[in-house]
């Protein structure tokens, strides 16, 4: 796991998800874009109902849920307070706003849990995969989505890799770095491989030409022709989709990451 220096407080982070970090920022506009982010989530979850035995993966859990797209079969926590209230009030969804890390999930277990995209953006990253694993049962599930650091996009790439973007992304990962992550809190990754995406026509032109090179004339385009929402399927093998399975441990977590006295290290 890499790790941009100086590591931003889970404050600092959290302060930069404003509503306009989902509109005009980071993203053109996440809203209009909600069909292809189901898109995302449907090929995500056909790999995870592949894992999950209906009669024992009963409750499910989102960290990092946004405006709730994934979550109109969920529930969830994301720090973003506009994001959450569009899921509440518009969708009718259980989601919260909080950091989960302080966030009092008194003695509620899930069964399944889902990073999608989410990980890379944590000051601290182990700790909150400690308090999903405490909460957690025997043969629970965790999945997660993020950038492979050591894919061969991203070694080619180097700084202009597409997904190098502080300061919102604060931490990059490998499968192995991963692997050895999920490990220490007793999960046993089942799958990890490169997943695939689709994203707008529209978020694309703004993407590549608004914010990278700051001309408006393709995204202004595509918008006159009528074409902003097409989908497009695109895999540059840089993105990881992780899955797998913890063994309950009577095990607790503290504030520094240490379990069974042993400490956790940092950017290992």
């Amino acid at each position: 796991m890499r790790s941009l220096r100086p590591i931003a407080t889970d404050q600092d982070l959290a302060a930069i998800y404003s509503e306009s970090y989902f509109a005009r920022e980071e993203y053109h506009d996440y809203l209009a874009d909600k069909d292809v982010a189901q898109r995302n989530f449907r090929s995500r979850l056909r790999v995870l109902k592949s894992f999950i035995d209906p009669a024992r993966h009963r409750r499910l859990f989102e960290v990092g849920c946004a405006y709730g797209f994934f979550l109109e079969v969920a529930q969830g926590i994301d720090v973003s307070a506009a994001a959450v209230n569009h899921a509440k009030n518009n969708l009718g969804l259980d989601a919260t706003c909080a950091d989960l890390l302080q966030y009092d999930l008194a003695r509620r277990e899930f069964d399944v849990a889902c990073m999608w995209d989410t990980i890379e953006h944590l000051a601290h990253p182990d700790l909150y995969i400690a308090k999903l694993a405490d909460h957690m049962r025997t043969g629970a599930l965790i999945a997660i989505t993020t950038g492979d650091f050591a894919s061969l996009n991203a070694r080619l790439r180097r700084t202009k890799w597409r997904l190098m973007h502080p300061p919102s992304h604060a931490h990059y990962f490998s499968i192995a770095s991963m692997t050895m992550m999920l490990d220490r809190f007793g999960f046993d990754v089942l799958y990890a491989h490169h997943c695939g995406f689709y994203r707008s026509l529209r978020s694309m032109a703004y993407g590549v030409f608004v914010q990278k090179h700051g001309n408006s004339f393709v995204f202004d385009l595509v918008r006159r022709l009528g074409i902003s929402d097409w989908p497009l399927y695109l895999n540059f093998y840089d993105m990881t989709l992780c899955t797998s399975s913890g063994a309950k441990w009577p095990f607790s977590v503290n504030g520094r990451g240490e379990r069974n006295a042993a400490i956790v290290p940092p950017n290992s």
